[in-house]
């Protein structure tokens, strides 16, 4: 009876997903299709930018509910995190590897340090390195169980930066109802950082 509810799970979790990356598609598809300038490299490049992004914010978050996750999917949380978590990190990596071969520069995977305005308009570059690192700490977990974690939070800076280089030159992001809902994504994500560690912190001093 265990196993059959486990698998009815699984395959509502399957369901979850796949309704999940179609909706999120068909969100994408339909703010490009508002602004259809350019043509599909361009269309792609824009794609990739806010799926990516999109599936960041998805793994971060989902980071503080792995219970729920598991009730949700029927299986361990880490396989649904590290999917979601893979295919946000080929994602944003498609996306400016897309834009240097439009502009045949590569240049756009070198970060600006230049100035404070300079390195948030283009925080995408040193957001790219930061989710890869926190991607690779996630799969070397067993192997440095106490320091992973730090270098696993990189994932919440890096989806900052994505977010202040959407908004400040991503061309999706004019709109104020847009920028105003990836805002409101990044403040999220600061709130889930901070109940994470609230909890930890209360944890760690009740045992004492």
């Amino acid at each position: 009876m265990a196993s059959s509810d486990r698998a009815a799970k699984r395959r509502r979790g399957i369901i979850y997903l796949v309704v999940l990356g179609a909706a999120s598609l068909v969100a994408v598809g339909g703010l490009i299709a508002l602004q259809p300038f350019g043509g599909p490299l361009d269309w792609f490049i824009r794609a990739a930018a806010l799926l990516g992004t999109w599936f960041i914010f998805l793994a971060v978050v989902s980071s503080n509910y792995m219970r729920e996750m598991f009730m949700a999917f029927g299986r361990p949380f880490i396989r649904v995190h590290h999917t979601v978590s893979v295919a946000g990190l080929v994602l944003v990596t498609l996306h400016p590897l897309a834009v240097a071969i439009r502009s045949s520069q590569l240049s756009v995977f070198v970060p600006v340090v230049s100035s404070l305005g300079a390195f948030l308009r283009l925080g995408g570059r040193p957001a790219l390195y930061l989710i890869g690192l926190a991607a690779l700490a996630g799969l070397l977990r067993t192997r440095y169980r106490k320091r992973w974690r730090i270098v696993h939070f990189l994932n919440y800076v890096g989806f900052l930066l994505a977010t202040a280089h959407g908004v400040m030159i991503g061309t999706d992001f004019v709109s104020p109802v847009t920028s105003g809902i990836a805002i409101l994504l990044a403040v999220l994500v600061i709130a889930v950082f901070a109940r994470k560690r609230i909890q930890r912190y209360r944890l760690t001093h009740r045992k004492k």
